[in-house]
């Protein structure tokens, strides 16, 4: 199974980053859904780390966007660090699908926290100059 890292960020609000490393499919999906259910059900802002993910599929990118309409419906913030400089199957599969729009992007992690913690959830596509 692809590797899914959860770590806890202390600081108020409290957020959460899970990074997604390597290939991630159908098999590992619904353990990416259960994880960010639960961060979600404990209110805490959420980060997805997409800078080292080589592969997602279209189980792994409904159980983003599940977690992004989620946190919207609860006023959490929710941010995705994919950098813009990095053209990746998964920026690839965000764009031909057009659900880029539905995420906050950013380049960088402390921007994505940042964006997290102020209560952003998606809508338009954000990066650093």
């Amino acid at each position: 199974m692809a590797p899914i890292s959860v770590t806890l960020a202390p600081r108020d609000p409290p957020a959460a980053i899970v990074a997604l490393v390597g290939e991630h499919d159908a098999y590992s999906a619904d353990r990416l859904d259960s994880e960010l259910a639960v961060l979600l059900e404990e209110r805490r802002c959420v980060v997805v780390d997409l800078r080292d993910t080589e592969f997602i599929d279209s189980a792994t990118l409904g159980a983003l966007l599940a977690a992004q309409r989620e946190a919207e419906r609860s006023n959490l913030g929710f941010a995705v660090v994919l950098p813009s400089r990095n053209y990746t199957q998964v920026s690839r599969l965000l764009e031909l699908t057009g659900l880029a729009s539905s995420f906050a992007i950013y380049d960088t992690l402390d921007q994505a926290l940042s964006a997290a913690r102020r209560g952003d959830n998606g809508g338009t596509v954000r990066s650093a100059a």
